[in-house]
């Protein structure tokens, strides 16, 4: 399948230099359309996947006895409801 496909791009590549520059400048075009849409999507598979990636790296800095959470109040009232403050 994999032959097919390079055959198949190679194909595409030579008709491509055989067409004259004004048609060439609409395959590119239609190209980059293409990529702009992907690129656009709001949840493509790359964006997912560098999401989960993120998340990933900074999840240590959120675990128990992080610095970033050191500061957590963990009192369950809600801070207006305190008398004694400023």
């Amino acid at each position: 399948m994999m032959q097919k496909r390079v055959m198949m791009k190679s194909e595409i590549l030579e008709i491509i230099r055989q067409m004259p520059n004004e048609e060439r400048f609409e395959i590119i075009e239609f190209a980059l359309r293409l990529v702009r849409e992907d690129i656009s999507k709001p949840n493509s598979d790359r964006e997912k996947l560098e999401l989960v990636h993120a998340a990933e790296a900074m999840s240590p800095f959120y675990e128990p006895g992080s610095e970033l959470v050191e500061f957590t109040d963990l009192n369950a009232e809600d801070f207006y409801e305190y008398q004694d403050y400023a």
